[in-house]
């Protein structure tokens, strides 16, 4: 059985490898960038992107964090109140990880942003052969 990877870096190689010599082909000089700076820059995006969609990390993490104010409020007479307090709590800080873990994607792409590679990148993905 032979397996495909298919996220964004796999895709773009595979139009590349596929299109590399045909006529009207977007080619990499044309847009001021070197094969290593495209190569760098496809590697990271897809690091950035890979360490958001990390399912099995991210239940894992939630998980955790809900579980935290069950932890510290067992030290505490245990009450349905209590009970509900620590969901709550769970809960508030589950939403912060979550819009936490937005904000530092987006901070790590708007860094990554190289408007060259990107119009390459969307030329490349758009184009038919003739």
């Amino acid at each position: 059985m032979e397996y495909e990877i298919d996220d964004m870096e796999h895709q773009v190689r595979k139009v590349i490898a596929q299109h590399r010599e045909t006529p009207g082909f977007p080619q990499l000089d044309d847009y001021g960038v070197s094969e290593k700076e495209f190569d760098d820059y496809l590697f990271y995006k897809q690091a950035v992107i890979d360490d958001v969609d990390s399912l099995r990390r991210k239940y894992t993490v939630y998980s955790v964090i809900f579980i935290i104010p069950f932890v510290v409020i067992s030290f505490y007479k245990t009450s349905v109140t209590n009970c509900l307090i620590a969901m709550g709590c769970g809960l508030v800080l589950c939403l912060l990880y979550y819009l936490l873990t937005i904000l530092i994607h987006k901070i790590r792409m708007s860094r990554l942003n190289n408007e060259a590679i990107e119009r390459y990148i969307a030329d490349v993905m758009k184009f038919k052969e003739p």
